[in-house]
């Protein structure tokens, strides 16, 4: 007779597979009601374009033209022949060299090993890792730190990581959220999407709407990669905020739902502003309860300002980089990036400010002028 498996072995088998049964599912449902447990994690939408003649992006490497297949994957076992003819600049090393790559011939045995050839300390591309080799005065999505390390100051970058199945909930969900860890082709499409950044859904790639991240008409080069040329917008309609993407692992943190359960009125988490979902919000919201102090925001002076300079911040609505940037309380809307850097960076939790330092309560300050 067959021996039975234990209860906490069948467990284990079953419940991943039925949740890669339900996620194709869940991402394409309509708004759900009740708990977050019983919502999908995206409405369907049909990948809607820009207003005619605005352009939500410069063009992005990987897409067109600048879609080379030689420089991450490798035709024969071998990879010594630079597309520039000198292999002297080829980021893997000078020839000659041995094929080491990873699986689909890739040039490095995973993604995130691939990625970082050309993404750590390489000057005139950017640099995603600790130290930035372009001396810019604050890249706009922040840095990592080392692959493979615990990051307390954001996203855990690590090799290994799968999409297939459920395993994308299962990083956080079976292993232990504390643990979990991110690769950049979670966040970016390798080969192109045409979106800012080439940022895309990690649990629905090519379901992802456009994203309102809008560059400065003079930057060009690295200055792109700015954080003072970048601002924030959408329509609350066709175009979403950026950090919707952010939705597929943090989806407790949007939505009424998650914010106000109750319906009371007084917030049980920050509202953090999700077009998706019908939840914006913006500074003035506050000041009839005296909860936020939209005068303060404006100045942009004393507590709050002594040592961060003014938060990121979306506006709604806003489809260019001048509209964006408009200081205007009524406008400016709290979402993920205002208190977050998207890779990571200096401070615990990836805060724009420091939580344990002079000013302790600079980012809050900010819209609340508490001190």
């Amino acid at each position: 007779m067959r021996p039975s498996l234990p209860l906490n072995r069948v467990l284990s088998l079953v419940i991943p597979v039925t949740i890669g049964l339900l996620l194709p599912v869940l991402a394409s449902a309509s708004k759900g009601t009740g708990d977050y447990r019983s919502r999908p994690l995206h409405k369907r939408v049909t990948s809607p374009k820009m207003a005619a003649g605005v352009s939500s992006f410069a063009p992005t490497y990987h897409n067109g033209v600048t879609l080379r297949c030689s420089d991450c994957h490798a035709m024969h076992e071998s990879r010594q022949h630079p597309v520039d003819g000198d292999p002297l600049s080829d980021p893997f090393g000078p020839y000659p060299q041995n094929y080491n790559g990873g699986k689909s011939l890739l040039k490095a045995p995973d993604p995130v090993d691939l990625c970082l050839t050309c993404h750590d300390n390489q000057t005139g591309i950017p640099d995603v890792m600790t130290a930035d080799a372009n001396g810019l005065t604050e890249r706009s999505a922040g840095f990592f730190a080392p692959v493979g390390t615990r990051n307390p100051r954001g996203h855990s970058l690590d090799r290994g990581q799968s999409l297939e199945g459920s395993d994308l909930c299962n990083r956080c969900h079976f292993n232990g959220m504390a643990d979990a860890s991110v690769s950049c082709i979670d966040c970016h499409n390798p080969h192109g999407n045409n979106k800012s950044r080439n940022l895309q859904w990690a649990s629905w790639p090519g379901g992802e709407p456009e994203f309102g991240m809008f560059e400065a008409a003079s930057a060009t080069g690295l200055q792109r990669y700015e954080a003072a040329n970048i601002g924030f917008g959408t329509d609350a309609a066709t175009v979403f905020e950026v950090t919707n993407m952010c939705i597929d692992c943090h989806h407790v943190y949007s939505g009424d739902w998650n914010i106000d359960p109750d319906g009371d009125g007084i917030h049980n988490r920050h509202p953090s502003s999700e077009a998706e979902w019908g939840s914006t919000n913006n500074i003035a919201q506050g000041a009839a309860e005296g909860t936020t102090v939209p005068a303060h925001w404006v100045a942009g002076t004393g507590v709050g300002f002594q040592e961060t300079p003014r938060l990121r911040f979306v506006n709604n609505p806003a489809l260019n980089f001048v509209d964006a940037t408009e200081i205007d309380p009524a406008k400016n809307g709290v979402f993920c990036l205002s208190c977050h850097r998207a890779h990571g960076g200096e401070n615990s939790f990836s805060l724009r400010w420091n939580p344990v330092g002079t000013f302790s309560g600079e980012g809050c300050d900010q819209c609340h002028a508490k001190n």
